[in-house]
């Protein structure tokens, strides 16, 4: 049976889909009739989120999925991979938006009923933003690395979206009196494939730090080690801490050494309770602890003797 908590991402997942599907169809018929650019870059950059929300909403689907023989640490990276390919996707498309918008701009402009292009992008934006908020809550609730990139792409969606309909609506205000204001439409096409650009680099540099098994977040570091604090009269020290993330899990491992006299059973007991309260504080942890026995020349070692 699915978790609650995958059965409210995949919600959202499939919502961002239809929208992001819908405003794809709706701006490339629009952007077809106004001979817009800013109106057809819009259009191809909702086509991406179609295929980046549904990469997104696989990955957190096999994300999901329990450890294996094949993936014994758990499906977590699946959610990394499906972010770097979506930054892969995005900036390859924003590359054949800024070409083409750059080609327009030398060999000419004729826009056609604006009014058409203005109410969709009313519509965008309003039905992006929603979608992206939305997914945004989710995502930072159950640490979803794939919804978040996806969420923020959405995001800056929206501004884009807004840009487009303000050129839109000054170059219909002022065509008249100044024809050579079409250019306008080209020149916002291009600065929303710079902006696409940037949140595909972000959205890569998010998703490379985990796959490469980049340390958990200093905050959390901060965590382990109070942990540890609080039971330093139980070990001698601890050594080669170790902790990753992999999509909402952390895997963490250390080395703690003990006095050499003191039974399995109680150096069992003291690593239970560093587990309990690591993974009590932070969520989807895992913790491995390997005993170590002291060199017999510890302060409680030499007490017994």
């Amino acid at each position: 049976m699915p978790m609650p908590e995958f059965e409210e991402k995949d919600k959202w997942n499939k919502r961002s889909i239809l929208v992001n599907a819908i405003l794809f169809i709706l701006k490339l018929v629009v952007g077809i009739l106004t001979l817009s650019m800013a109106i057809l870059s819009d259009a191809i950059d909702s086509g991406i989120d179609v295929v980046t929300s549904t990469m997104a909403r696989y990955s957190v689907k096999i994300a999901n999925e329990p450890a294996d023989e094949r993936h014994s640490y758990g499906h977590g990276k699946f959610e990394n991979l499906s972010g770097f390919i979506q930054a892969i996707i995005v900036v390859i498309i924003a590359l054949f938006i800024l070409s083409e918008a750059i080609r327009r701009i030398f060999t000419g402009i004729d826009l056609e009923v604006l009014e058409y292009g203005i109410i969709i992008m009313i519509i965008s934006v309003f039905g992006k933003l929603a979608i992206s908020q939305n997914l945004l809550r989710v995502a930072r609730k159950h640490e979803s690395i794939a919804m978040e990139a996806n969420a923020l792409n959405l995001r800056a969606d929206v501004w884009m979206s807004l840009g487009v309909l303000v050129s839109l609506s000054i170059i219909l205000l002022m065509v008249d009196q100044y024809p050579d204001i079409v250019y306008l439409d080209p020149i916002v096409a291009i600065i929303i494939a710079f902006l696409i650009i940037k949140a595909g680099f972000d959205i890569a540099k998010r998703s490379s730090q985990d796959l490469l098994d980049e340390h958990i977040p200093e905050h959390e570091q901060t965590i382990v080690q109070e942990i540890m604090d609080t039971h330093k009269d139980d070990y001698l020290e601890f050594h080669r801490l170790r902790a990753r993330k992999s999509g909402a899990e952390r895997h963490i491992d250390m080395h703690l050494v003990v006095p050499k006299n003191k039974s399995i059973e109680e150096a069992h007991q003291i690593a239970d309770k560093i587990e309990a309260e690591i993974t009590a504080r932070l969520k989807n942890a895992i913790v491995v602890i390997h005993m170590e026995p002291c060199d017999g020349e510890c302060v409680g070692c030499q007490r017994e003797k």
